[in-house]
């Protein structure tokens, strides 16, 4: 039988697409990727622990390190993915938990111009 990514796992889509193939070694393929993939899901693994394990492992690579990349089967087959996911949700929870701080703007009194009523009502009540 043959595949196609039309019969591809949407999931495995994103991993693939957006997360590994832009990072990945020259020899390394889709096929593989793929069945190592589904292997994992078979097994049981989230598959969201495997797209946000991938994010985390490259985002968190030093550059030194990107000629080191392993292959995917490879990488899956350690089930790297469990740790670098919770990482990985560490540094969004943190991330978001900073740009939520960030968005708070203080809001202060604004200045009452001299003829508002209140500003006319307090020099009325100063004279009597």
């Amino acid at each position: 039988m043959v595949k196609t990514k039309a019969q591809e796992h949407e999931l495995f889509k994103e991993f693939w697409e957006e997360i590994w193939r832009p990072n990945m070694r020259h020899t390394d393929g889709r096929g593989d990727a793929r069945k190592a993939f589904n292997k994992h899901m078979d097994m049981g693994a989230d598959p969201q622990d495997i797209i946000d394990g991938a994010r985390g492992f490259f985002r968190f690579m030093k550059d030194d390190d990107r000629k080191f990349v392993p292959l995917v089967a490879s990488w899956l087959n350690k089930e790297a993915y469990i740790d670098w996911a919770e990482r990985e949700r560490e540094y969004q929870a943190k991330k978001a938990e900073r740009e939520a701080r960030e968005n708070v703007v203080p809001i202060r009194r604004a200045a009452l111009p001299e003829n508002h009523f209140s500003r006319q009502w307090e020099r009325k009540q100063a004279s009597e």
